[in-house]
């Protein structure tokens, strides 16, 4: 009887890990469909405004914003999340510099990316808190 307890609770957990084990290759073929999916954005230029009150205005929003927790007080980026060999998350250098992300961006790249998360070629910005951004006015 003991034995036939053992056999019947050996099947039960191979069977609740090969349903868990399907639910997981479901959930990662999924997550790698969403990533890889581009998303056509349709958007309007912002005119780019360079006076002193514009700059002093970015900088503001830049700072007060989010922008700066993220991509570092100077827009090169930084680590955001560090969990050691488990999750590493990089924000990209949003500067004219070298190494820069952006350094290609038209005003309409820049609005599409801030406002809905969407890079120039239509794949979506991961980390990217569009839903906080894509109310401001222009």
């Amino acid at each position: 009887m003991a034995m036939k307890a053992l056999r019947v609770l050996g099947w039960s957990v191979a069977g609740l890990l090969a349903v868990l084990g399907l639910l997981a290759l479901g959930v990662m073929l999924l997550s790698q469909r969403k990533v890889e999916r581009t998303l056509d954005i349709k958007v309007a230029p912002v005119a780019y405004v360079d006076t002193a009150e514009a700059i002093a205005r970015g900088k503001y929003l830049f700072e007060s914003r989010g922008c700066a927790e993220c991509h570092g007080t100077d827009g090169a980026g930084r680590v955001v999340v560090d969990n050691g060999p488990s999750m590493r998350a990089r924000s990209p250098n949003i500067t004219r510099g070298p190494g820069s992300v952006v350094a290609r961006y038209t005003e309409v790249d820049w609005v599409r990316a801030i406002r809905h998360g969407v890079k120039p070629d239509g794949r979506p910005i991961m980390i990217m808190p569009s839903e906080d951004y894509n109310r401001l006015t222009d």
